[in-house]
């Protein structure tokens, strides 16, 4: 009967839509909508103030802004290009008369207007949020920190504060000396939806200077599907086009060309060693705790340094400064529970924790090993935001996590991160202000064998101590130059293996550590030219030294490096300096805007790692090796260098962009064929140094707004190494052979399609080239013993990868002053069950005498998952 009711008021409001008295508010955001689609601009008017206003019909489209307010008692102004505000006509007359009486001749001080903009429901600061004053046709638009400043004529004004979805508020502001205010926007219930500020301009992938920047607010990526329940932030990047990995159950992300080892990634300015859980399933990153994400693929800018491909930066949420709220989710494979409020008037928190059980999915894997397997982890954020006074402020932040897995039923793997940061911020003055930044990392990982008499425990770590200090610059002259420093100790575990049980056989072993300094400084500064041509600069060095207590080996000149022509052995007390090593990394970005709509965009920089993380396998594992540069193991170094066209239709709702880039690595770190890197006293031995070089095009068309959008992105890449060491045998015949993460074509489909306000629907599609492979060059019987040889690297490839994954987003519904909001999202990863390549390798068979080849698929089968997901206030 409901549905009947619901179906005759539509027909009916349909029949009297072209009758000319109030305008309809169920059509009125459909012309909004086509409104800013053809001209660019959008609309903000208050919900209340609908009733008010002029009929308009479609023919009205073109001259929207005026049909609505001619003859009513309602104005209109435009901020920028892109921004239209409706106001009642009697601010701006009461202001006029104001200032009438108090005459011409008289001059009104001016008074400085600080404000910050808060997200009630994501706790966060609300980048691109809009201040306006009616009285005054005046605006401004919060910056990527949710805050904004502007100088105001004393007097008293009523302002507009707006952002894209959420209740508009309005404010008294009594304007008679320089003056902060902080408002939270609440999310808006009505179904206008009139307020449609974005977080960022609607050009800004065509204006900004900065080629493959992207920025994720977590609203967006609330948007893309719930991959395995959760809204991930490492899995959303890999639809970026550049980004990719080399398949299910390998950890961390590879970036035009690079090893996962080449990404910097950031927790709130703490750097992070594994970003995974599950060995790649799940990310770190708690989608309660995230506020943004931010990667760098082109440009790096100078204030980070330390990886050769990119920079993630994760932002946490700052706590609610109005409120307690609850927040949280129970789904299939995890749950997650958090919370946020004040714990007085300048300080406020944030904690949320998060719990993991996929074993029963695993069991259902047709793969006896997989289903014989069993994983959880645990893992929890907490931030604490605290104002010192109107110039210095504070945050505490820290993360914890542990992780289990067991394969099969004799090996288990255990690890563990651990991340603390405490950041102090200050205005020096009107011009000058600072951030400092000491962060702590601690990442460590055991390997359990579990079956007597060979139980053992295999132990390895890496601690990390951080200072930084980013000094920024806001006066006429030099605005946006940045400077700072950088102090970073490591303190490496190179290996411990010891017994499990007194009846183990396990023979105990160590390795001695490693310990390490790196530091630099940098400036960058944005320049400009004209309006058309503007760029960035910046200038970063670097410097590292190898440190002891340390025994370092000898060899043999002129005779390859190997445990049998070690001569000597020089023992380095604890401070001295066994290597140093150094360099300037330029940083250079050019943009040119041939219109409005068009630009082109250049880059080039240069990176120096000292860090490198150790694996002869095809994916990267959170059980792999960590080592610093020392006296034989150099650091690596790549030049970058990408140009892009970024082209922008039907009014800025579709981007396009093509991205280019070549990256020259002369100096990389690879293995010899059959090292062994762990428990490697000499591990040198088994390590070469080698050049390569990558080359890629990425292409991507994007449609913003609308109840259907989404993106596709191709991307052709190719990445190559060559090793030709000065004695010994080269690889690959000192031949370019691919790297481990070479795969030419990528081609990713997203797209999301919200029929009604509290319904979505979503879907990702991807297609990869498969990863290479070394395959056997021949088969000999030595003595009625089966060996495998194998020569030329990476010369053949396992099958192509495709995956298509599925959701769908409920949102209840909920009274307009209710404090409790909920919404379940159900998502199928591997929708149509295809069983992608996890690894291909070789193995005798004692029947027939030659090896067989084997291929083994990680998931093999779709994975429903529902998960019901709330917060209350």
């Amino acid at each position: 009967m409901k549905a009947i009711f619901t179906l005759l008021g539509c027909l009916l409001l349909f029949a009297t839509a072209g009758a000319q008295q109030k305008p309809d508010p169920n059509s009125l955001p459909l012309l909004v909508n086509r409104y800013h689609e053809t001209t660019g601009k959008r609309l903000l008017i208050l919900d209340s103030d609908v009733a008010e206003l002029n009929a308009v019909t479609v023919g009205d489209l073109e001259r929207l802004p005026e049909a609505l307010t001619i003859g009513s008692p309602y104005s209109y102004f435009t901020f920028g290009e892109n921004y239209i505000v409706v106001y009642p006509t009697y601010l701006r007359e009461r202001y006029r008369r104001q200032d009438a009486s108090v005459g011409a001749s008289t001059e009104k001080r001016a008074f400085l207007l600080r404000g910050k903009v808060r997200d009630n429901e994501m706790k966060s600061m609300l980048p691109g949020a809009l201040f306006s004053i009616p009285q005054l046709e005046l605006a401004a638009q919060a910056d990527g920190k949710g805050e904004f400043s502007v100088q105001i004529p004393e007097g008293t004004y009523i302002g507009y504060f707006s952002s894209m979805g959420k209740q508009t508020e309005q404010k008294i502001l009594k304007v008679y000396r320089d003056q902060e205010i902080d408002v939270t926007l609440f999310e808006s219930v009505s179904e206008l939806d009139l307020v449609t500020v974005t977080d960022r301009a609607i050009d800004a992938n065509v204006m900004s200077t900065l080629p493959g920047a992207t920025r994720m607010p977590m609203e967006e990526l609330k948007l893309l599907p719930p991959l395995l329940g959760e809204v991930d932030v490492v899995k959303s990047m890999l639809l970026l086009p550049g980004v990719s990995t080399v398949g299910e159950g390998a950890s961390g992300f590879n970036v035009r060309g690079g090893g996962v080892d080449q990404n910097l990634i950031l927790m709130d300015g703490t750097p992070v060693f594994n970003p995974s859980h599950m060995f790649g399933f799940f990310s770190i990153f708690n989608q309660d705790a995230v506020n943004d994400a931010m990667l760098y693929k082109g440009d790096i800018p100078a204030a980070y340094g330390g990886r050769l491909s990119s920079v993630l930066d994760i932002k946490t949420k700052a706590g609610d400064a109005e409120e307690w709220s609850l927040q949280g989710g129970v789904g299939f494979l995890s749950s997650r529970l958090g919370f946020s409020g004040p714990i007085s008037d300048r300080t406020q928190v944030m904690a949320t924790a998060r719990a993991a059980y996929p074993t029963w999915v695993l069991q259902k894997i047709p793969n006896p090993s997989v289903s014989g397997s069993s994983t959880n982890f645990l893992d929890g954020n907490l931030r604490i935001d605290h104002k010192i006074d109107d110039r210095n402020s504070l945050v505490l932040s820290g993360y914890t996590s542990t992780d289990y897995f067991r394969f099969d039923s004799d090996t288990a793997y255990t690890w563990q991160s651990n991340l603390a940061s405490l950041k102090w911020k200050a205005y020096w003055g009107e011009k000058l202000g600072s951030e400092v930044n000491l962060s702590y990392s601690g990442y460590r990982y055991s390997v359990l064998g579990e079956r007597t008499p060979m139980d053992f425990e295999l132990r390895s770590s890496i601690d990390y101590v951080g200072l930084q200090q980013q000094f920024e610059w806001s006066g006429e002259k030099l605005e946006g130059l940045t400077f700072g420093y950088q102090i970073g100790s490591y303190q490496m575990g190179m290996g411990d293996l010891q017994a499990n049980s007194p009846e183990s056989i396990v023979a105990p072993e160590l390795v001695q550590d490693e310990q390490g300094l790196e530091g630099a400084v940098y400036f960058q500064m944005p320049w400009k030219i004209s309006d058309r041509l503007e760029g960035q600069a910046g200038l970063r060095y670097s410097h590292f030294a190898a440190m002891g207590p340390k025994e370092v080996y000898l060899y043999e000149p002129g005779m390859p490096m190997d445990q049998e022509t070690v001569t000597d052995t020089v023992y380095y007390n604890s401070g001295e300096v066994i290597k140093s090593y150094g360099g300037f990394e330029p940083r250079f970005t050019l943009r040119y805007a041939f219109t409005e709509d068009f630009s082109l965009k250049a880059s080039v920089n240069r990176s120096i790692q000292y860090l490198h993380l150790l694996t002869n396998n095809f994916a990267s594992a959170p059980v792999d090796l960590w080592k610093l540069s020392d006296s034989y193991i150099q650091p690596q170094k790549a030049w970058q260098y990408a140009l892009g066209l970024y082209k922008n239709l039907k009014q800025n709702t579709v981007e396009t962009s093509l991205e280019l880039y070549y990256k020259d690595m002369p100096s990389i770190v690879e293995y010899k064929d059959g090292a062994e890197l762990f428990l490697n006293p000499t591990l040198e031995t088994d390590l070469v140094m080698g050049t390569g070089y990558a080359y890629g095009s990425e292409f991507m068309v994007k449609k913003n707004g609308g109840k259907v959008n989404g993106w596709v992105s191709y991307t052709f890449s190719r990445s190559f190494r060559k090793v030709v060491p000065e004695y010994g045998e080269p690889i690959n015949n000192g031949d370019y052979f691919p790297a481990n993460w070479d795969q030419p074509h990528d081609l990713t489909v997203v797209a999301t399609w919200q029929p009604v306000k509290r319904v979505s629907f979503n879907a990702t599609f991807n297609y990869r080239t498969g990863r290479p492979i070394t395959l056997p060059s021949g088969v000999y019987d030595i003595g009625g013993e089966i060996v495998i040889d194998y020569q030329e690297r990476n010369q053949a490839r396992i099958p192509d990868y495709h995956r298509l994954d599925l959701g769908a987003t409920y949102y209840f519904y909920q009274r307009k002053n209710s404090d409790f909001r909920s919404y379940i999202t159900f998502s199928l990863y591997n929708a149509y069950g295809r069983k992608n390549a996890f690894s291909w390798f070789f193995q005798s068979s004692p029947e027939a005498g030659i090896p067989k080849s084997y291929r083994l698929a990680v998931i093999g089968t779709m994975i429903p998952s529902v998960t019901y997901n709330f917060s209350i206030r």
